[in-house]
């Protein structure tokens, strides 16, 4: 009887122990799915930033290399100010992280989703690495600074704290720093180098989107969530 006892006692807390794993397997599973969306949603606006720079950079080397570019300064000055900036993709990656570091993994029962959600966490990490290249790559804007002004920026911006700047339409021509044909040159190929570079980043963030929606669909499948 009083193996029994022992026995039935350790069953129930076995029993208990893994009802508790489950729904925390249940508890990570939704923030998963959670932070899922969010990334999509970000993914969605990081697509639309990089494909309205290509109009950008397109714009900006037809004029280098237009014959009448000393009659359109405004329109380059206005894609220049553009052509710098940059909005990186940042991951809702705090439950994968955790579940990677503290051996939480575990939980995770369908071997199918694990391996589903590493292969989302390599993409990502590539992701980030070549944004931060890509920052590096173009640290240096001399090819800009070179050939546009920056007073004739100063002059159409408004500034409006706490919020960050207007920056208004500019009208004429305004002079050039320069029209050396060294630095309009430099300055081409600066910006189609980094066309190049949003081109790669297009196709890896629509690919990790597909990645990702393949991914909740198995989430939601294995576990039978709507």
């Amino acid at each position: 009887m009083l193996f029994l006892a022992v026995f039935c006692g350790f069953l129930a807390e076995y029993q208990l122990e893994h009802k508790i794993e489950r729904d925390r397997e249940r508890e990570y599973i939704n923030s998963l799915l959670n932070d899922l969306r969010l990334d999509t949603t970000q993914l969605n606006a990081r697509l639309n930033f990089r494909m309205g720079k290509v109009s950008t950079l397109d714009s900006l080397m037809y004029l280098l290399k237009s014959k009448e570019l000393s009659s359109n300064t405004a329109s380059l000055y206005h894609h220049g100010f553009y052509g710098i900036f940059g909005v990186k993709f940042i991951p809702n990656n705090g439950v994968l992280s955790q579940l990677k570091n503290a051996g939480g993994l575990r939980l995770i029962r369908k071997q199918a989703v694990v391996d589903s959600l590493l292969h989302f966490d390599i993409e990502t990490q590539w992701i980030i690495d070549f944004e931060n290249w890509e920052r590096d790559r173009f640290m240096d804007f001399s090819p800009y600074e070179n050939v546009l002004d920056a007073s004739v920026f100063e002059n159409h911006l408004s500034y409006h704290y706490p919020d960050i700047f207007t920056f208004n339409r500019i009208s004429g021509n305004p002079p050039l720093l320069s029209y050396k044909k060294e630095d309009l040159d430099k300055f081409y190929n600066r910006v189609q180098s980094q066309k190049r570079t949003n081109a790669v980043l297009i196709n890896r963030f629509y690919n990790l989107k597909l990645l990702i929606i393949r991914l909740m669909n198995l989430i939601k499948k294995e576990y039978t969530i709507n």
